[in-house]
């Protein structure tokens, strides 16, 4: 068999070149096609993107220009600018950025386009929130404007929105907005909640464009909406009631520039709702009208009605008649409470009412604070007569606290027993003080002041119990106490009670105060020294606490060594003593002298002090003296303007031991209970009311 065999031809040169040429023709004419397929759908899918967004845009709109009460020249709530997030108004004009469409809404508590939700009104405009039928409605303003070629929505709401208090009925479901690059540049809490809402890009200066008709069928828009006057635009566009909103996007897809535009005419649907605008742009406030109510301690609170359009207030007192001072500013607070330094005091208030268009004139009171504020006693007890000193306290304005009154229970006395409560600001510093006084009987008694304000008998009697002699610079005052150091065998008590100290607070008028552990008592022995400042000009003797009853020696002679506090034999004290008490020191030289009467008589004169009283700037009238030789129980009468207003009952020394006084509303002081060999009218002070 014979094989033939066969070669394939391949394509000649010649041939090559000629067909290449062909199939380079066809690629690129594919190509060709399908790029300008893809530009078209590019192009396609651009110009949907911006019918949807444009047409999405225009229905928001259409939706709020329904809902709004009028076209606004200016935004009539203080806000945020289109441009600038501080600015305090827009207007429709606009700016280079072209016009505003600025709408007045009524706020409401949900979604406006929910039948469930409802207006929301002003509180006390001016009825009340219960019955707000007639009251004006809570607006806000909805702004649409072109920034950086973009169309934006900006929700404008008052600066108290959410105030429920002084405000607004309801909290609104509208909430402000801000631009994109303010929010993301705050932290934490601001006032613009979420974002400015972006509707439409590419919208260029000309895009936006806002033309305002008299009514729907009117085809001749109002050309005096774009006046320069503010007041002429203001009132062409409270008229007007139908709008014509045109817009333009322009933008670049697939190497061309596609132009998409729309329009829309809407009409609001409350075509007479165009006076509510004008309802809510602020007007300076009325005057608040203040009232005052006395609070226990020296306090007042100060209180007034909302007032209508307010948004905060600012409170101001002076203290008789001094600097004002400022309790708080622009708050919707309405309700402060003044402390004064001390009680016989007045307090002048001041409130002005603010919102953005200005503040108002001051709506003023005052308060009167009394010399004494009743003493609330607890446990059955109660006050003696009223031929006595009635249950008070008071603060004197050198800072001094004093409590006065005769009290009785109707049932045995088992004490101790709190009876009262002392306010902060008239407590005691440094622990608990005893004092010596007076119970039924004419005997020693002795009544207790805690940290916490507790006045407590501890030694009393049911029949009566005197609270007179207690007195001391409280806690927090402008005097505190410095502590002495015991000798010769005294110590500090200690466990609560405070230490022995001494101050010398206004007008050279010196305290001591603390409880000790009794050391030795033998006549003339120094329990603690004392600073020249805190010495009297001659010894002086002193009724004081114990158990049962005790004194002390303050001897203030240069020439006398040693000098200070001073044992007086076993009367001193047995288990311990409390100093507390007070005395004028050796630099007070305002004295007068006592007119004695019934035989009284100075005793020794060249050692212990005459029979003296004097006034200090406070009001506090204080004795010292030794007498001596009465035959009756008048010592001497003190004149007018040197007198308790009830009879206080007061504890002294009398010839080493417990004697009662009494200092009457009519100046007599009386001895009452305690020898005439000699009686010490030293360590009484009270407060002169006549």
């Amino acid at each position: 068999m014979r094989l033939t065999n066969k070669t394939s031809r391949a394509f000649t040169l010649v041939e090559m070149l000629v067909v290449a040429p062909i199939v380079i023709l066809a690629i690129g004419a594919f190509l060709t096609v399908t790029i300008s397929i893809t530009g078209e759908v590019i192009a396609s899918r651009t110009t949907n993107v911006m019918t949807f967004e444009i047409q999405d845009a225009l229905n928001r709109i259409e939706q709020d220009v329904k809902q709004s009460t009028t076209f606004l020249a200016t935004s009539n709530i203080p806000a945020q600018g289109a441009n600038n997030d501080n600015a305090m108004s827009i207007t429709n004009l606009g700016d280079s950025n072209g016009p505003a469409l600025i709408l007045n809404m009524i706020a409401t508590t949900g979604n406006p386009m929910s039948a469930s939700s409802q207006y929301i009104a002003l509180r006390d405009q001016p009825n009340p929130c219960a019955s707000p039928i007639g009251n004006k409605p809570h607006s806000y303003n909805v702004v649409y404007f072109v920034r950086n070629e973009s169309l934006w929505r900006r929700v404008i709401m008052y600066p108290s929105y959410t105030n429920t208090t002084s405000f607004t009925c309801q909290t609104p479901w509208q909430q402000p907005t801000c631009t994109p690059e303010y929010m993301a540049a705050q932290t934490g809490s601001v006032f613009c909640k979420t974002r400015d809402m972006k509707l439409v890009d590419g919208v260029k200066p000309d895009g936006f464009s806002v033309k305002y008709y008299s009514g729907q069928s009117n085809s001749t828009a109002n050309g005096q909406a774009y006046s320069s006057d503010n007041s002429v635009r203001s009132t062409a566009l409270a008229a007007s009631s139908s709008v014509l909103v045109e817009l333009r996007s322009i933008r670049s897809a697939a190497g061309r520039e596609i132009d998409n535009q729309s329009q829309i005419r809407i009409s609001r649907l409350a075509t007479n709702a165009a006076a509510l605008a004008l309802e809510m742009t602020p007007t300076t406030p009325a005057a608040p009208r203040p009232t005052s109510q006395n609070e226990i301690g020296a306090k007042a609170t100060f209180t007034w009605p909302n007032v209508p359009g307010a948004t905060g207030y600012t409170f101001q007192y002076n203290i008789d008649g001094g600097t004002w001072q400022t309790g708080f500013t622009n708050q919707p607070t309405r309700r402060y409470t003044v402390t004064a330094p001390s009680n016989d005091r007045t307090i002048n208030a001041r409130v002005l009412a603010i919102n953005s268009a200005g503040s108002s004139a001051y709506g003023t009171t005052s308060a009167e604070i009394p010399i004494w504020e009743p003493l609330l006693l607890t446990a059955d007890w109660v006050p003696y007569s009223t031929s006595f000193s009635t249950p008070s306290y008071t603060k004197t304005k050198s800072g001094v606290v004093l409590v006065k009154g005769l009290v009785k229970n109707q049932n045995v006395f088992t004490g101790p027993i709190t009876i009262a409560t002392l306010p902060e600001g008239y407590r005691p510093q440094d622990g608990a003080l005893m004092f010596g006084n007076s119970k039924n009987a004419n005997a020693a008694g002795r009544t207790y002041v805690y940290l916490n304000g507790n006045v407590q008998i501890v030694d009393g009697h049911e029949g009566w119990t005197s609270l007179d002699n207690i007195m001391f610079l409280p806690a927090g005052g402008t005097y505190n106490m410095t502590t002495l150091t015991p000798l010769n065998g005294w110590t500090q008590y200690g466990g609560g009670y405070a230490p022995i100290a001494y101050s010398v607070g206004a007008y050279n008028r010196v305290f001591l105060q603390g409880l000790m552990k009794t050391g030795t008592t033998t006549f003339g022995t120094q329990i603690a020294a004392l600073p020249t400042v805190a010495q009297p000009s001659m010894y002086m003797h002193l009724g004081l606490a114990a158990y049962g009853w005790g004194q002390a020696g303050i001897e203030g002679r240069s020439s006398i060594t040693p000098n200070g506090i001073m044992a007086r034999g076993p009367t001193t004290g047995t288990s311990w003593l409390s100093i507390t008490s007070n005395y004028m020191n050796k630099n007070h030289t305002a004295w007068t002298n006592a007119p004695l009467v019934n035989g009284w008589v100075n005793y020794a004169t060249s050692t212990y002090e005459s029979a003296q009283y004097t006034k200090t700037a406070d009001g506090l009238v204080t004795l010292k003296g030794l007498v001596a030789s009465g035959t009756a129980n008048r010592i001497m009468t003190l004149p007018v303007g040197y007198r308790p207003k009830e009879t206080l009952l007061l504890t002294v020394a009398a010839n080493d031991a417990y004697a009662r006084v009494d200092v009457r509303a009519d100046g007599g002081v009386d001895r009452v209970a305690g020898s005439n060999v000699w009686l010490s009218l030293s360590g009484i002070t009270f407060l002169a009311e006549q």
